[in-house]
């Protein structure tokens, strides 16, 4: 039987590594993006669409000067810097937990992200960086995936991962679409490479529609898709997964109702038939589910009977 602070750090551990590679990825889109922003556009607009992602208001974002706040600052909750240092503070203390190889992708990556920082990094190319985040959370995921035996450590990282994976997709689609809906773009092809792009969906897409991009197709792509692995409904179903086999009696019961009820909705929804404030409901509707499965997992397994969260843990 796992304690419930080690379940809570591992299930966190996944959360914040995943967390850590979407914001290198779409820093990485914003940053060409901006560079490449045209007279429909200007670059303060494109910034604002990943503060709109992450959560942002006025006052976080104001001083922010940029992506090397959002890398290295430590003062910042959300940086990847700040991110990936919680991931560690876990994973050390859970290391009797995961495989050798887990931790040496946890502890590699922050050790690269603290030697890039002690050193002079360029405000328009931090593309190295950010490659490398995400090839070494891209290394935590394969080394949780091929080195963990399938108990309940290995649940929790993985419930972790899909559930921020899960929420990241629907929160981006849910901007692009209120973007696009008060202000469409002159090209609306390219503002749809560039929402695939920002969850490693373009290569994926057009190996399943070829170069038929339209926004219908894209929308049931990242919500509904069974074979892309950051589609909502993908997603869920892995979280889903993970979860029943740690459901005992009412432990956890709550939570995979939930967890199944929001998995359908997204499945069996017609988002690509809806216009773009029905097509919000549902997005906002997934997002608020997708948050309440969090805390009713919270309540099961890591503090039963009490709803505190851990810290920087909610949306």
């Amino acid at each position: 039987m796992m304690l419930s602070r080690h379940a809570e750090d591992l299930f966190w551990v996944g959360r914040y590594m995943e967390r850590a590679e979407n914001t290198a990825r779409m820093l990485d889109v914003t940053y060409h993006s901006a560079l490449e922003a045209g007279s429909d556009r200007t670059a303060d607009e494109v910034w604002g669409d990943l503060y709109a992602i992450l959560m942002l208001d006025e006052d976080e974002s104001a001083g922010l000067g940029g992506g090397p706040a959002l890398i290295f600052d430590t003062s910042l909750s959300f940086s990847i810097r700040s991110t990936v240092t919680k991931a560690r503070e876990n994973t050390r203390g859970t290391r009797e937990l995961v495989s050798a190889e887990v931790w040496e992708a946890v502890n590699s990556l922050h050790l690269e992200l603290q030697r890039s920082a002690s050193t002079e990094i360029h405000d328009d190319r931090p593309y190295d960086v950010l490659r490398m985040t995400k090839v070494w959370a891209q290394t935590f995921s394969g080394a949780v995936y091929t080195t963990m035996a399938r108990g309940d450590g290995f649940r929790f990282i993985q419930i972790g991962q899909m559930l921020e994976r899960a929420v990241t997709t629907v929160r981006t689609l849910q901007v692009w679409n209120q973007r696009l809906s008060t202000h469409p773009a002159a090209s609306a092809h390219a503002e749809w490479v560039k929402l695939l792009k920002s969850v490693s969906g373009h290569e994926a897409y057009l190996r399943t529609h070829r170069a038929q991009i339209s926004s219908g197709r894209v929308i049931d792509f990242l919500t509904q898709s069974s074979d892309f692995p950051r589609s909502a409904v993908f997603c869920l179903r892995g979280a889903e997964e993970n979860l029943m086999p740690m459901v005992v009696g009412e432990t956890g019961a709550s939570a995979r109702r939930l967890l199944g009820r929001v998995r359908s909705t997204a499945e069996f929804s017609e988002p690509s038939t809806l216009d773009h404030h029905g097509l919000s409901e549902l997005l906002a509707h997934i997002e608020q589910e997708i948050l309440r499965v969090g805390i009713e997992i919270d309540r099961a397994y890591f503090r039963p009977g009490s709803a505190v969260m851990h810290a920087f843990e909610t949306f």
